[in-house]
């Protein structure tokens, strides 16, 4: 009996959360202290999702696309950019322990197909062998039959089952 169902999602997606604000906040820091890392690194995704922000709103609402989108200030450029890269430095290394997981279980399923492909060789070789061996015998169990006919007929006994002639 089933009482409910524990949210591992909504479980994941609070931690995914919390990881993430203090990569996001040692970002905005950096950032603040550093005006290259700012402009070079925090700036660009911050501005990118700022534009495609406004002109979807803009699209959404059916009001066209704008002429002039306002730029952010310093402070939001850093904080949407520290947000952006902190949220995406935890997708990268959510994605790469998939695909690493991804490339374990391909590996484990290989070396399972390649483990029965073996057992199932082994198996097929032992039937062969078997089937020589029935053969053989069958041959050898002709043989002993046909010498056994020829010694009764060569004593002079007319069937098989007659005990005298031994």
């Amino acid at each position: 009996m089933v009482v409910g169902v524990f949210p591992l999602g909504k479980l994941a997606l609070l931690a995914i959360k919390h990881i993430s604000k203090p990569i996001s906040n040692m970002i905005k820091q950096k950032a603040k202290k550093n005006q290259s890392f700012k402009s070079l690194v925090v700036a660009p995704p911050a501005r990118l999702y700022h534009v495609i922000d406004v002109r979807s709103k803009m699209w959404m609402l059916g009001l066209g696309q704008p002429r002039l989108i306002p730029p952010l200030t310093d402070a939001m450029t850093i904080q949407m950019g520290g947000d952006i890269l902190g949220e995406m430095i935890i997708f990268i290394i959510g994605a790469t322990l998939i695909i690493g997981e991804f490339k374990r279980q391909a590996k484990k399923d290989r070396l399972k197909h390649e483990k029965h492909r073996l057992h199932r060789e082994k198996l097929e070789e032992r039937i062969g062998d078997l089937t020589n061996k029935v053969s053989r015998q069958s041959k050898e169990i002709h043989q002993l039959r046909s010498k056994l006919v020829s010694r009764e007929t060569y004593m002079g006994c007319s069937s098989t089952a007659d005990l005298e002639c031994n």
